[in-house]
């Protein structure tokens, strides 16, 4: 067993885990931020732990907020927009 935590990020993100099928990211994003259109080669979990989002992904867009859980497949194109500071879990795995 490993306990991780994610630290105060001040509007980034960290690697909680980065292996070669794994990938666990803390990824914190202002209020008004966007990240834009992209794609990853595994498949990837989002979960948000606070805030709200506005996620578009190849099947539409909804807004997420705590509790709310996201799936994509590999190569699945999404972007994002904070409507308020959040903290979001992305979990990239090769499954």
């Amino acid at each position: 067993m490993k306990k991780l935590s994610a630290n105060i990020l001040d509007g980034k993100f960290e690697h909680l885990i980065d292996e070669d099928k794994l990938q666990v990211t803390h990824l914190q994003i202002k209020s008004g931020e966007e990240i834009p259109s992209h794609e990853s080669d595994k498949t990837v979990i989002v979960v948000i732990y606070r805030g709200k989002v506005d996620f578009v992904g190849e099947d539409g867009k909804d807004i997420i907020i705590p509790g709310d859980i996201i799936r994509m497949d590999p190569h699945e194109i999404h972007s994002l927009k904070a409507i308020e500071d959040s903290d979001l879990l992305v979990i990239k795995a090769a499954i």
